[in-house]
């Protein structure tokens, strides 16, 4: 059986990241940054009281906002270098902005028993690295990225 003939038959709780590291809308971004930071995620699902998957915040909108904020950041990005007065500025905005303010409310998600077939064309047809991934009552059980399938490829 080839890679792709096992992928087939796999269902997305075969290959998603079952451990979920997720934030709240009431978080502040330098929660989010630092998250992002010590796991290595470059996207995090936001959730509310429920567990339930109301938002999604990525390193590139953390980019975004300090690229907006601060010119200073556009120049040393251009130069490969980062000031340290830059990185202090950062921080202190960071500290007061909350997740909600800068997290994508358009949330696509899919429930676990779908083929990866199929979660890889919702991913291409939204243009999007990372679904999570659901139960019965819409709470967030995993989440599958594009490594996640390209690992699941490579190993089979």
């Amino acid at each position: 059986m080839t890679s792709i003939q096992i992928i087939a038959t796999q269902t997305v709780a075969d290959i998603m990241t079952q451990k979920v590291e997720s934030l709240s809308p009431g978080d502040t971004i330098k929660e989010a940054a630092r998250l992002m930071l010590n796991s290595g995620l470059s996207t995090i699902p936001i959730v509310d009281g429920h567990y339930q998957c109301v938002g999604m915040l990525s390193r590139k909108d953390l980019t975004e906002m300090f690229l907006n904020e601060d010119d200073e950041l556009s120049k040393a990005l251009d130069s490969d270098r980062l000031s340290d007065e830059w990185l202090n500025r950062s921080v202190e905005t960071s500290q007061t902005r909350l997740v909600k303010e800068l997290m994508n409310y358009e949330v696509i998600t899919i429930e676990r028993n779908h083929s990866i077939s199929a979660a890889c064309q919702l991913m291409v047809d939204s243009q999007i690295h990372h679904l999570p991934v659901v139960d019965e009552q819409d709470r967030v059980i995993g989440i599958l990225s594009t490594f996640d399938v390209i690992q699941s490829v490579a190993a089979a």
